[in-house]
């Protein structure tokens, strides 16, 4: 199991206003109209994904604990459950199972002069109740700082360093993604921080 500026009319109409009273003086100025300054890149990024899904059981086989669910296409899955799957014995055939699954990396510009970090793992799991619905959950993050090591914007690909050494290139995907990444230049301390998360729960026929 598993198993990221246009100029408003307005202003158009103001600097119309602006160039008749300047034929009106003495003097023309031909020097451009100041462009709007640029935003800063972020220095912080979330990118989110959620799944959900809802599948059928079709068959329980409770001595070797393997459930077998109909997905929405009408494919088949068996599903090895292990002990820590609480109130096995409540499952039944005709039950519904709905998955739900998130995924969500944060990305924050560290300070100048931090240094990449080896990655830390937090994980925890909950189950129901006893008497209850089965039911249960899972989730994980991944925490890491890297050393920014070379930026391509044209082809949005950011390559960086773990703190081992090892380089690893990342295609970016999503337009909040692009926008963070516009902001790196080589040298860059970058925090990020992954999270998954998958929960289960049986409804009752």
């Amino acid at each position: 199991m598993r198993k990221l500026g246009p100029i408003s009319s307005n202003l158009l109409a103001s600097c119309a206003l602006v160039g008749a009273l300047l034929t009106l003086g003495a003097c023309q100025s031909n020097e451009p109209a100041p462009q709007p300054a640029a935003s800063p890149a972020p220095t912080h990024a979330t990118i989110s994904n959620e799944y959900s899904a809802t599948a059928g059981v079709v068959a329980v086989d409770a001595k070797t604990r393997i459930v077998t669910l109909r997905h929405e296409d009408g494919s088949l899955m068996p599903v090895k459950c292990g002990e820590a799957v609480q109130n096995f014995a409540q499952i039944a055939v005709g039950d519904t199972l709905h998955i739900k699954y998130s995924e969500t990396l944060e990305a924050t510009l560290r300070p100048a002069g931090e240094s990449a970090e080896p990655a830390t793992v937090v994980a925890g799991a909950v189950g129901a109740e006893p008497g209850v619905a089965p039911a249960g959950g899972i989730g994980a993050t991944l925490s890491v700082r890297v050393k920014i090591e070379s930026v391509d914007v044209e082809h949005d690909i950011v390559v960086f360093s773990l703190a081992s050494g090892e380089l690893s290139a990342r295609r970016v995907v999503t337009p909040e993604g692009r926008e963070f990444v516009k902001g790196l230049k080589i040298g860059d301390t970058v925090q990020l921080d992954y999270t998954e998360v998958l929960a289960l729960a049986i409804e009752k026929v």
